[in-house]
């Protein structure tokens, strides 16, 4: 018997499965054209722009920040081109995924050469995401950027920085100029307080890269996109600084903190009329017992009772309201009682009855509280006003401080002759400075300024407007103040020791309890802490120079007579040289 198999038709099975066949191959190029339409037609700019993204690469070109200067030219912070490494994370990944480590490898070679910190420079090549941009190392100097890039490793590029630099030292008006972050931004002194003039405008380079050797090397296509866009530099300032001064003012400075075992020094120089600052500094003894120039501008940012040389204050706010005169006599006790305040002299004379100039040559707190009682309160306190106590200078400088200068409605019974010795109330340096400024300048106030100008990338140099100067007290009693201070330099004054031979000086000592934390002047052992000072100015018949030295906490038997003074006399032998002053004619006796 014979078994017939029967076939399927055309129209059955075989049919429907080359029906699905042909469906699924009408679908496939229906996707294949559908994508083809999508890059070719529809959204081609996403696609080149993915493309490109892999081959063309734009470089920021940092633009050269301004200088800061002297006001002789001399070069105090610039900027100055440095390599700085960096890795593209990117085309690491290829090396990493055909040898594990790869990466750390890299690192550790770096590291070997620029220094770092392997694992943390690891960190950044293997960075997740689309992290395009590491740095390895920040603006090293050429030899060292060249070792690294001869090391031929892939992904690892050099690009140009502006590294900061100090030419004339690194501690040279150190609380003056501030300091920039490594990205060139200004943190402190004048390089935040301008950082907008400074600070430049960046450039770009773009630049279209292939790859090479298999992948492994990124070089750039000689034909390729370029596209080139110049940085603009920033605008310079010019100080009105002087860069010898001022390093010999450091110099001097450090010298009589270590002998005296101060904790601290200021110093401040400046032409008087018109308020010009040639010279600002701060040293500090740090932790460790090293002295060095402090990055803590302590001639604006440090408030002080500043004792004895707040007398000519009150001295020529009673001659300007004809309540005294250069020869008006007061009888000096061994102390006076003020309300329930005792005031006597730390320095005992033998004279019983004193002028004027006498209580000023003595710095006799009985001489100059008996005097002052003479001024009713209100006057007193618009004088200390009008001196520029309690408020800031013109400066305008980071973190100057206005001082403390209560209300007239706050005062008690002895604020007016505490405040006329030079307590109840705190200034800076500069505040002291700007009031001894006025007998220097007849009478007006001056604002101090230590930026001359600025000028532009294109040599063009535009000059600071001064402020206008303000009337405090008349050119005659301003005369007068200067001819008592005289006194208190010539022999047998607290001040002698500031003397300057052939020259006249007109300043003051000062020696300041430092008020403590926890109230009053006494520390936690029962220790009285001491501000010593001295500010004047020369050559006193024609002022051209003021100076105010204030030394921290001296060691010992100290004095503003013996310690600041001393300094204000070297400062001021040195400045008269340097810019050829010559002696002015003596003032009258009793001027």
């Amino acid at each position: 018997m014979i078994n017939l198999v029967r076939l399927p038709s055309k129209n059955g099975f075989s049919g429907q499965r080359l029906g699905v066949i042909a469906l699924a191959m009408i679908l496939m190029g229906g996707v294949m054209v559908w994508r083809l339409v999508s890059l070719q037609v529809l959204e081609p700019e996403r696609y080149i722009e993915y493309g490109e993204n892999q081959r063309i690469r734009t470089a920021s070109l940092a633009a050269e920040r301004g200088a800061i200067v002297d006001r002789n030219g001399v070069e105090l912070a610039v900027s100055s081109p440095r390599q700085s490494i960096w890795a593209d994370p990117r085309e690491m990944r290829f090396a990493e995924e055909q040898t594990p480590g790869f990466s750390a490898n890299i690192a550790a070679q770096i590291a070997a050469v620029a220094g770092g910190d392997v694992d943390q420079l690891t960190r950044r090549l293997t960075a997740e995401g689309d992290v395009k941009f590491a740095w390895m190392a920040r603006q090293v100097d050429d030899e060292t950027a060249e070792k690294v890039l001869s090391l031929d490793l892939p992904g690892i590029y050099s690009i140009e920085e502006q590294a900061r630099l100090t030419p004339s030292g690194g501690n040279v008006a150190r609380g003056i100029l501030g300091r920039t972050d490594i990205d060139g931004i200004g943190l402190s002194g004048l390089e935040s307080q301008y950082d907008e003039i400074l600070t430049g405008e960046d450039g770009r380079m773009v630049i279209e890269r292939g790859l090479a050797n298999g992948g492994a090397r990124a070089v750039t296509i000689p034909d390729g996109k370029y596209e080139l866009i110049a940085p603009e530099a920033g605008d310079s300032l010019v100080l009105t600084l002087d860069r010898t001064v001022q390093f010999e003012v450091e110099k001097l400075l450090e010298r009589t903190v270590a002998e005296s075992g101060a904790k601290s020094g200021t110093v401040i120089v400046s032409r008087t009329a018109t308020g010009e600052i040639l010279a600002m500094s701060t040293v500090a003894r740090g932790s460790d017992g090293i002295i060095q120039v402090s990055g803590d501008n302590k001639a604006v940012t440090w408030i002080v009772e500043p004792g004895s040389i707040s007398k000519p204050i009150a001295i020529g706010a009673l001659i300007e309201e004809d309540l005294i005169t250069a020869q008006t006599t007061v009888e000096i006790a061994d102390k006076l009682d003020v309300y329930d305040v005792s005031f006597a002299d730390s320095v005992r004379t033998d004279q019983t009855v004193m002028t004027t100039g006498d209580v000023l040559r003595n710095s006799s707190n009985v001489g100059v509280a008996l005097l002052v009682d003479r001024i009713d309160d209100d006057t007193f306190h618009d004088y200390l006003v009008d001196f520029g106590l309690g408020s800031r200078t013109a400066l305008d400088f980071p973190g100057e401080s206005s001082g403390i200068l209560h209300p007239r409605d706050e005062w008690s019974g002895v604020s007016k002759p505490f405040a006329a010795i030079g307590y109840g109330y705190a200034a800076t340096p500069l505040q002291m400075l700007r009031a001894y400024n006025v007998f220097a300048n007849d009478g007006v106030l001056v604002e101090p300024h230590v930026v001359m100008g600025i000028r532009g990338d294109d040599g063009e140099f535009d000059i600071a407007s001064p402020r206008e100067g303000r009337r405090v007290v008349s050119p005659e009693t301003a005369r007068e103040v200067t001819s008592l201070l005289a006194g208190v330099v010539q022999e047998g004054g607290t001040g002698e020791l500031a003397s300057v031979p052939g020259y006249q000086i007109a300043g003051k000592t000062g020696t300041a309890r430092i008020a403590q934390p926890g109230g009053g002047y006494l520390d936690e052992d029962g220790d009285v802490h001491l501000l010593t000072s001295f500010a004047g100015y020369l050559p006193a018949g024609k002022p051209e120079l003021s100076i105010i030295v204030m030394i921290e906490e001296p060691e010992g038997d100290a004095s503003g007579g013996r310690v600041a003074a001393p300094l204000f006399g070297e400062i001021s032998n040195f400045a008269l040289a340097h810019f050829r002053i010559p002696p002015a004619a003596a003032l009258a006796e009793g001027s």
